[in-house]
């Protein structure tokens, strides 16, 4: 039994996964960054954390392998495949301050956006939603201790990462609407989930 999402370049979409299940995020066309964000499915105060998986792998690469755990250290996925190896834990995700901010834009569609329109009726508070693990996001820490920014993806066209369940989970996924600067390879394309048993 697999389920399928299809998440428009720009957008924001969602699928639920059960314990044990396998989630595939496959980049269609290539080049499209993915902010990723998962909530425990019987709880959403629950949520995936980049900083919890920072503190929990001592570093901000992510390895086959990896548990990725809530703000309480609980495993919400297992990184078990991983075609690209280029992935960010530390850019929270553009909002309308960041666009309005450093661009001077008002109306442009932005991945926190896009995950409040998809967990809208989960009515969490628009602070209090989680920071994203950026899938095939290209986002270099310098030897000077500084973070890169704007570097296109490295993803190719089907590049994927397929992530194991550890529990039941809310994912979301936003393909990311930036094009303002190259880090989607100067176009925006889709994001396909699919679910599928292990």
């Amino acid at each position: 039994m697999t389920s399928e999402v299809l998440i428009k370049g720009g957008h924001g979409g969602r699928i639920a996964v059960k314990k044990g299940q396998l989630l595939e995020v496959t980049n269609v066309d290539g080049q499209q960054i993915c902010d990723f964000f998962a909530f425990n499915a019987q709880d959403v105060s629950e949520h995936l954390s980049p900083g919890h998986c920072r503190a929990k792998l001592r570093r901000v690469v992510l390895k086959v392998g990896d548990a990725l755990v809530s703000q309480y250290y609980n495993p919400v996925f297992e990184l078990i495949e991983d075609t690209v190896g280029c992935h960010d834990m530390t850019f929270p995700s553009c909002d309308p301050a960041r666009y309005l901010q450093g661009f001077g834009l008002t109306d442009h569609r932005s991945c926190r956006m896009n995950l409040a329109e998809a967990m809208a009726e989960y009515k969490i508070p628009y602070p209090y939603l989680p920071d994203p693990i950026n899938l095939f996001q290209n986002t270099p820490v310098l030897a000077d201790g500084r973070i890169g920014y704007g570097e296109p993806s490295l993803a190719k066209r089907g590049d994927k990462v397929v992530l194991r369940a550890c529990m039941d989970v809310i994912a979301v996924g936003s393909a990311c609407p930036m094009d303002l600067v190259p880090m989607n390879g100067d176009r925006l394309t889709d994001i396909r989930f699919r679910v599928r048993e292990a």
